[in-house]
């Protein structure tokens, strides 16, 4: 190859690198401040759902407000380190566990990688019992 063609193709390759590294990066950030006692998991994409949530070893009921949603909020935790496993039948979600703290001037947010599946894990349909869930505690899935 000639010096030209060289030189052309390094340009055009530092060129791509530029363009690819100087274009802004959105990050996740919560729609509105977080009150104090309020764990808000965003999805990267939207989960169809039925979430399993247990916080501190107790199942949480989740109330699914659409078919499809990417916010989960979970309000009226007490302040402290708390320990959580989400789970789905129907989609990959990670992490799937974990630990957050609640002070006591805003909630915590976190931002989840999601993905739908497509495969069978399960054979049929098993339905959970129902979650006991904990006095005060909410969860809603929009």
């Amino acid at each position: 190859m000639s010096g030209t063609k060289i030189f052309g193709l390094m340009a055009a390759a530092a060129l791509a690198v530029l363009v690819g590294c100087t274009s802004t990066v959105m990050p996740f950030l919560p729609q509105k401040p977080l009150p104090p006692g309020t764990l808000q998991m965003q999805f990267t994409r939207k989960v169809t759902g039925p979430i399993d949530l247990t916080i501190d070893g107790v199942r949480i009921p989740i109330t699914q407000k659409k078919k499809k949603a990417r916010v989960l909020t979970v309000s009226g935790l007490s302040q402290g380190k708390h320990n959580y496993f989400i789970a789905s039948h129907a989609d990959v979600i990670g992490p799937d566990f974990g630990e957050f703290e609640i002070g006591p001037t805003e909630g915590v947010f976190q931002v989840h990688f999601a993905q739908k599946l497509k495969a069978v894990l399960f054979e049929g349909e098993s339905i959970a019992p129902a979650a006991e869930g904990i006095p005060g505690v909410t969860a809603v899935l929009e």
